[in-house]
C-alpha cells in the first residue's frame, strides 16, 4: 500500500486529463452541431470524480490528515466538491449542459495547479494541529467554494440562455440549455446553500481566532469575511429584488473569481503564521 501513496499526483493528473477530454469532445460536438455526447460526458465526470476521490484519499493517508495544506490540495478539493455537487444536482434537475461546463471548470481546477510547482509544497502532515474542529472548518469552507463554483456555472448558463432569447437564437447550445426560470431557481438554491456552509465554517474560524488569535492572521480572517459579506449581499439584494437576473448572475461569477483570487493572500498568511508550541507542528486553517 505504501508504494501507492507516491502516485497521488499522477492520479490527480489523470483526473485532469479525463475532465479535459470530456470537455473537449463535448465542445467539438457543439461547434460542429453534432449530437451532444451526454453519455461520454457523464462517463468522464464519474471517472474523473473517482480518480479525484482516490487521489485525495492517497494524499490524506500519506499526510495522516485532511489534504488541505497547500493551494494544490485546496484546488483539488474544490474540484472534488464541484463534481460531487453536480452528481447530486444534475440528475435531480436534468441540467444537461451543466455537465459540459462542469468538466471544463473541473479540468481547470485540477490541471492548472500542475503549472505552478510552488503550489504543492511539502507541509506538516498534522495540519491544524490535529484539531478536529479546525479540520471541519477547513473542509466546510473549501466545500462551500465548490458550491460557489457550481453557482458560477449555473450563472454562466443563465447568461448564455438569456443572450439566446434576447437575439432569438434557438439552435446549437441554446436548444439544450435549461429554461431561464429553472436556472434562476437553481442559482438561488446554490447561493443560499453555499452561504450556509461558508457561514458555519466562518463561525468555527472566528471562535478559534478568539481562543488563539496568534494562530489565525487577520489577513486570512478578513479575506474570508469579505467573501462571505459579498455573497450575503448578493443574497440579500436578491430577496429585495434589487439585484436579479443578469446582474445577479454577473455578480455570482465575479464573486467566485474574487473568492479564488482571495486564496492567494490566505495561503501567504498561512505560510507566515507562527507555529504553536508543542510536539506537533500546526498549520492554520484555510478559509
Amino acid at each position: 500500500m505504501d508504494h501507492l501513496l507516491a502516485y497521488d499526483r499522477l492520479v490527480f493528473a489523470i483526473s485532469a486529463f479525463v475532465f479535459l477530454a470530456g470537455f473537449a469532445i463535448a465542445l467539438g460536438a457543439l461547434v460542429t452541431k453534432r449530437k451532444y455526447p451526454r453519455v461520454f460526458v457523464w462517463t468522464a465526470i464519474v471517472l474523473g470524480f473517482g480518480l479525484l476521490s482516490l487521489g485525495l484519499n492517497l494524499r490524506g493517508i500519506k499526510l495522516q490528515a485532511c489534504p488541505l495544506g497547500n493551494p494544490f490540495e485546496v484546488a483539488q478539493f474544490i474540484a472534488w466538491s464541484l463534481v460531487l455537487l453536480f452528481l447530486i444536482v444534475g440528475p435531480a434537475f436534468r441540467l444537461k449542459m451543466l455537465g459540459f461546463f462542469t468538466t471544463g471548470l473541473a479540468a481547470m481546477l485540477t490541471g492548472v495547479p500542475f503549472l505552478f510547482d510552488g503550489w504543492d509544497q511539502a507541509h506538516a502532515g498534522a495540519i491544524f494541529g490535529g484539531n478536529p474542529w479546525i479540520e471541519l472548518h477547513a473542509a466546510l469552507a473549501t466545500f462551500s467554494y465548490g458550491i460557489f463554483a457550481l453557482l458560477a456555472l449555473i450563472s454562466g448558463m443563465f447568461l448564455t440562455q438569456q443572450h439566446g432569447l434576447k437575439y432569438k437564437k434557438i439552435g446549437g447550445i441554446y436548444s439544450i440549455l435549461p429554461s431561464i426560470r429553472q436556472l434562476d431557481v437553481m442559482g438561488k438554491r446554490m447561493l443560499w446553500t453555499g452561504l450556509g456552509f461558508l457561514s458555519a465554517a466562518l463561525l468555527v474560524g472566528v471562535l478559534f481566532w478568539l481562543a488563539e488569535p496568534e494562530l489565525v492572521p487577520v489577513t486570512k480572517l478578513l479575506a474570508t469575511s469579505l467573501v462571505w459579506i459579498g455573497y450575503l449581499g448578493v443574497a440579500y439584494l436578491g430577496l429585495r429584488h434589487k439585484l436579479v437576473n443578469r446582474r445577479q448572475a454577473l455578480a455570482c461569477i465575479a464573486l467566485f473569481i474574487i473568492a479564488i483570487i482571495a486564496l492567494w493572500p490566505v495561503e501567504t498568511a498561512r505560510s507566515k503564521a507562527p507555529a504553536p508550541t508543542g510536539d506537533v507542528p500546526m498549520e492554520t486553517a484555510h478559509f
